[in-house]
Protein backbone atom coordinates (compact mmCIF):
# COMPACT_ATOMS: atom_id res chain seq x y z
CA UNK A 1 0.00 0.00 0.00
CA UNK A 2 0.73 3.30 -0.38
CA UNK A 3 0.43 6.79 1.58
CA UNK A 4 -2.22 8.83 0.91
CA UNK A 5 -0.56 11.98 1.53
CA UNK A 6 2.85 11.12 -0.35
CA UNK A 7 2.89 7.99 -2.13
CA UNK A 8 5.49 6.62 0.52
CA UNK A 9 4.98 2.48 0.68
CA UNK A 10 3.35 1.85 3.81
CA UNK A 11 3.20 -1.43 5.76
CA UNK A 12 -0.36 -3.45 5.73
CA UNK A 13 -3.13 -1.99 7.77
CA UNK A 14 -1.29 1.73 7.91
CA UNK A 15 -2.90 4.76 5.37
CA UNK A 16 -0.42 7.21 6.40
CA UNK A 17 3.65 6.75 6.36
CA UNK A 18 5.49 7.32 9.99
CA UNK A 19 6.81 11.49 8.06
CA UNK A 20 2.66 12.43 7.41
CA UNK A 21 1.29 10.88 10.45
CA UNK A 22 3.92 12.83 12.81
CA UNK A 23 2.94 15.83 10.28
CA UNK A 24 -0.67 15.37 10.57
CA UNK A 25 -0.67 15.36 14.45
CA UNK A 26 1.85 18.66 14.61
CA UNK A 27 -0.73 20.48 12.50
CA UNK A 28 -3.77 19.26 15.58
CA UNK A 29 -1.52 20.25 17.96
CA UNK A 30 -0.67 23.38 16.42
CA UNK A 31 -4.68 24.18 15.64
CA UNK A 32 -5.64 23.31 19.54
CA UNK A 33 -2.56 26.02 20.63
CA UNK A 34 -4.55 28.67 18.27
CA UNK A 35 -7.93 28.06 19.75
CA UNK A 36 -8.07 30.78 22.02
CA UNK A 37 -6.16 33.07 19.72
CA UNK A 38 -8.99 32.84 17.54
CA UNK A 39 -11.76 33.64 20.32
CA UNK A 40 -9.55 36.33 21.35
CA UNK A 41 -9.85 37.68 17.26
CA UNK A 42 -13.59 37.43 17.63
CA UNK A 43 -13.83 41.08 18.98
CA UNK A 44 -13.17 43.02 15.70
CA UNK A 45 -12.14 46.12 17.49
CA UNK A 46 -8.78 44.47 18.38
CA UNK A 47 -6.30 45.05 15.54
CA UNK A 48 -5.62 41.32 13.51
CA UNK A 49 -2.41 39.88 14.92
CA UNK A 50 -3.47 36.52 17.14
CA UNK A 51 -0.18 35.20 17.56
CA UNK A 52 1.65 38.89 18.06
CA UNK A 53 1.95 39.72 22.57
CA UNK A 54 0.30 43.43 21.72
CA UNK A 55 -2.29 44.33 19.64
CA UNK A 56 -3.85 47.72 19.11
CA UNK A 57 -7.33 48.80 19.79
CA UNK A 58 -8.87 49.96 16.71
CA UNK A 59 -12.07 52.05 16.16
CA UNK A 60 -15.14 50.18 17.23
CA UNK A 61 -16.46 48.56 13.53
CA UNK A 62 -20.55 48.30 12.70
CA UNK A 63 -20.20 44.64 13.19
CA UNK A 64 -18.92 43.63 16.97
CA UNK A 65 -17.41 40.70 15.86
CA UNK A 66 -15.12 39.40 12.82
CA UNK A 67 -17.50 37.31 10.82
CA UNK A 68 -14.84 35.13 8.94
CA UNK A 69 -13.17 33.97 12.08
CA UNK A 70 -16.70 33.12 13.47
CA UNK A 71 -17.65 30.69 10.37
CA UNK A 72 -13.66 29.71 10.49
CA UNK A 73 -14.62 28.51 14.34
CA UNK A 74 -17.41 26.78 13.93
CA UNK A 75 -15.72 24.73 10.67
CA UNK A 76 -12.82 23.83 13.12
CA UNK A 77 -14.92 22.55 15.57
CA UNK A 78 -17.45 20.59 13.06
CA UNK A 79 -14.08 18.85 11.92
CA UNK A 80 -12.46 18.08 14.83
CA UNK A 81 -15.70 16.40 16.16
CA UNK A 82 -16.25 14.67 13.19
CA UNK A 83 -12.19 13.33 12.92
CA UNK A 84 -12.61 12.11 16.42
CA UNK A 85 -16.07 10.20 15.70
CA UNK A 86 -14.00 8.55 12.73
CA UNK A 87 -11.24 7.48 14.46
CA UNK A 88 -13.30 5.87 17.07
CA UNK A 89 -15.12 4.02 13.96
CA UNK A 90 -18.54 4.96 14.51
CA UNK A 91 -20.75 7.10 12.41
CA UNK A 92 -18.92 10.27 11.45
CA UNK A 93 -22.07 11.93 11.29
CA UNK A 94 -23.42 10.67 14.45
CA UNK A 95 -23.46 13.95 16.59
CA UNK A 96 -24.51 12.14 19.49
CA UNK A 97 -21.50 10.49 19.80
CA UNK A 98 -19.67 13.68 20.42
CA UNK A 99 -17.49 14.08 23.78
CA UNK A 100 -19.07 17.40 24.47
CA UNK A 101 -17.30 17.28 28.17
CA UNK A 102 -14.39 18.22 25.94
CA UNK A 103 -13.88 21.92 24.52
CA UNK A 104 -12.40 22.19 20.96
CA UNK A 105 -8.48 22.29 22.17
CA UNK A 106 -8.70 19.15 23.87
CA UNK A 107 -10.76 17.23 20.87
CA UNK A 108 -7.59 18.33 18.88
CA UNK A 109 -4.95 16.99 21.54
CA UNK A 110 -7.46 13.55 21.62
CA UNK A 111 -7.38 13.64 17.85
CA UNK A 112 -3.36 14.26 17.34
CA UNK A 113 -2.52 11.96 19.97
CA UNK A 114 -5.01 8.86 18.76
CA UNK A 115 -3.15 4.79 17.92
CA UNK A 116 -5.54 4.91 14.66
CA UNK A 117 -4.59 8.68 13.43
CA UNK A 118 -2.25 7.10 10.79
CA UNK A 119 -4.35 3.78 10.03
CA UNK A 120 -8.03 4.78 9.45
CA UNK A 121 -9.06 4.87 5.91
CA UNK A 122 -9.49 8.49 5.14
CA UNK A 123 -6.60 9.66 7.05
CA UNK A 124 -5.48 11.26 3.24
CA UNK A 125 -8.74 13.33 2.71
CA UNK A 126 -8.89 14.51 6.45
CA UNK A 127 -5.41 15.52 6.68
CA UNK A 128 -5.59 18.09 3.55
CA UNK A 129 -9.03 19.43 5.08
CA UNK A 130 -6.53 20.12 8.12
CA UNK A 131 -3.92 21.29 6.63
CA UNK A 132 -6.40 23.67 4.78
CA UNK A 133 -7.84 25.02 8.06
CA UNK A 134 -4.20 25.67 9.43
CA UNK A 135 -3.63 27.85 6.53
CA UNK A 136 -6.65 29.71 7.00
CA UNK A 137 -5.95 29.85 10.39
CA UNK A 138 -2.36 31.65 9.87
CA UNK A 139 -4.62 34.10 7.52
CA UNK A 140 -6.91 35.02 9.81
CA UNK A 141 -4.60 35.30 13.52
CA UNK A 142 -1.40 37.00 10.81
CA UNK A 143 -2.63 38.60 8.21
CA UNK A 144 0.11 39.37 5.17
CA UNK A 145 1.08 42.68 5.09
CA UNK A 146 -0.13 44.82 2.44
CA UNK A 147 2.78 46.12 0.51
CA UNK A 148 3.08 48.46 -2.51
CA UNK A 149 5.88 50.15 -4.46
CA UNK A 150 7.62 53.20 -3.20
CA UNK A 151 10.39 53.92 -6.02
CA UNK A 152 13.99 52.77 -6.92
CA UNK A 153 16.79 51.86 -5.26
CA UNK A 154 19.22 54.79 -5.24
CA UNK A 155 22.02 52.35 -6.22
CA UNK A 156 20.77 49.71 -8.76
CA UNK A 157 17.39 51.08 -9.29
CA UNK A 158 15.30 48.48 -8.35
CA UNK A 159 11.67 49.16 -7.64
CA UNK A 160 11.19 48.85 -3.64
CA UNK A 161 8.21 48.11 -1.84
CA UNK A 162 7.20 48.91 1.69
CA UNK A 163 4.33 48.41 4.00
CA UNK A 164 2.33 51.65 5.41
CA UNK A 165 4.63 51.53 8.80
CA UNK A 166 7.79 50.60 7.30
CA UNK A 167 10.46 53.62 8.10
CA UNK A 168 13.46 52.10 6.47
CA UNK A 169 13.32 49.43 3.56
CA UNK A 170 16.13 46.71 2.39
CA UNK A 171 17.15 45.86 -1.73
CA UNK A 172 16.63 42.62 -2.60
CA UNK A 173 19.11 42.98 -4.95
CA UNK A 174 21.73 45.39 -3.70
CA UNK A 175 20.98 44.93 0.06
CA UNK A 176 21.52 48.97 0.63
CA UNK A 177 19.27 50.42 3.63
CA UNK A 178 17.24 52.97 2.96
CA UNK A 179 14.93 55.50 4.55
CA UNK A 180 11.16 55.15 2.89
CA UNK A 181 10.41 58.45 2.80
CA UNK A 182 13.38 59.20 1.59
CA UNK A 183 12.61 56.88 -1.23
CA UNK A 184 9.34 58.31 -1.84
CA UNK A 185 10.24 61.92 -2.13
CA UNK A 186 13.09 60.73 -4.76
CA UNK A 187 10.75 58.81 -6.88
CA UNK A 188 8.21 62.50 -6.84
CA UNK A 189 11.27 64.56 -7.52
CA UNK A 190 11.68 62.51 -10.68
CA UNK A 191 8.25 62.80 -11.62
CA UNK A 192 8.22 66.84 -11.04
CA UNK A 193 11.72 67.50 -12.67
CA UNK A 194 10.06 66.15 -15.99
CA UNK A 195 8.16 67.62 -17.49
CA UNK A 196 6.68 64.77 -19.91
CA UNK A 197 5.43 63.51 -16.66
CA UNK A 198 1.79 63.43 -16.46
CA UNK A 199 -1.15 61.72 -14.45
CA UNK A 200 -4.72 62.66 -12.89
CA UNK A 201 -5.69 64.95 -10.22
CA UNK A 202 -6.21 61.92 -7.75
CA UNK A 203 -2.72 60.16 -8.58
CA UNK A 204 -0.77 63.38 -8.59
CA UNK A 205 -2.31 64.02 -5.19
CA UNK A 206 -1.53 60.48 -3.73
CA UNK A 207 2.24 60.82 -5.33
CA UNK A 208 2.58 63.82 -3.08
CA UNK A 209 0.83 63.28 -0.27
CA UNK A 210 2.83 59.35 -0.06
CA UNK A 211 5.98 62.03 0.07
CA UNK A 212 4.83 63.62 2.77
CA UNK A 213 3.46 66.95 1.00
CA UNK A 214 -0.69 66.92 1.97
CA UNK A 215 -1.95 67.59 -1.13
CA UNK A 216 -6.09 66.70 -2.33
CA UNK A 217 -7.35 66.04 -5.22
CA UNK A 218 -9.62 68.63 -4.90
CA UNK A 219 -7.10 71.29 -4.70
CA UNK A 220 -5.04 69.74 -7.79
CA UNK A 221 -8.97 70.13 -9.38
CA UNK A 222 -9.19 73.81 -8.60
CA UNK A 223 -5.76 75.00 -9.93
CA UNK A 224 -6.73 73.39 -12.98
CA UNK A 225 -10.03 75.09 -13.24
CA UNK A 226 -8.32 78.20 -12.52
CA UNK A 227 -5.41 77.69 -15.78
CA UNK A 228 -2.85 77.62 -13.51
CA UNK A 229 -1.64 74.04 -14.81
CA UNK A 230 0.15 72.80 -17.47
CA UNK A 231 -2.99 70.13 -19.26
CA UNK A 232 -3.08 68.20 -21.72
CA UNK A 233 -5.05 65.32 -23.25
CA UNK A 234 -2.43 62.54 -21.41
CA UNK A 235 -2.89 64.64 -18.06
CA UNK A 236 -1.67 67.40 -15.42
CA UNK A 237 2.15 67.41 -15.83
CA UNK A 238 3.89 67.08 -12.29
CA UNK A 239 6.30 69.90 -12.48
CA UNK A 240 3.10 72.62 -12.88
CA UNK A 241 1.55 71.37 -9.60
CA UNK A 242 4.96 71.00 -7.30
CA UNK A 243 5.42 74.56 -8.40
CA UNK A 244 2.30 75.74 -7.04
CA UNK A 245 2.00 72.96 -4.29
CA UNK A 246 5.96 74.79 -2.84
CA UNK A 247 4.61 78.80 -3.51
CA UNK A 248 2.22 78.43 -0.46
CA UNK A 249 -0.80 78.66 -3.59
CA UNK A 250 -3.71 79.45 -2.04
CA UNK A 251 -6.23 76.34 -2.00
CA UNK A 252 -9.72 77.95 -0.89
CA UNK A 253 -12.31 76.12 -3.73
CA UNK A 254 -14.48 79.00 -5.47
CA UNK A 255 -18.22 79.27 -5.00
CA UNK A 256 -19.46 77.30 -8.07
CA UNK A 257 -16.97 74.56 -7.22
CA UNK A 258 -17.86 73.40 -4.03
CA UNK A 259 -21.36 72.68 -5.73
CA UNK A 260 -20.18 70.26 -8.29
CA UNK A 261 -19.56 66.37 -8.15
CA UNK A 262 -15.50 65.74 -7.71
CA UNK A 263 -16.45 63.15 -10.72
CA UNK A 264 -17.14 66.53 -12.87
CA UNK A 265 -14.04 68.04 -11.52
CA UNK A 266 -11.53 64.76 -12.95
CA UNK A 267 -13.32 64.95 -16.70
Amino acid sequence: MDCQNCGAPVDEGWTLCVACELRFAAMLLRLSRDVAPLHDSLDATLHPGGHSPVRIQTATPPTPIRLDVLDLLDLLDATAYELLRRLQGVDALDWRRDPRSEDLGATLITCAGHARLGRFPDAGFYMATVNGLARKTDLALDPPEQRREIGTCELCNTMLTAGTADQWVTCPVCGREQRAQTVKLRRLKMLCWDDSRRGSAAGIAKAFTDAGITLKRNTVNVWRRRGKLDVTPEGITYSSVYRLAISGEPVDELPDEKAKPSGELDK
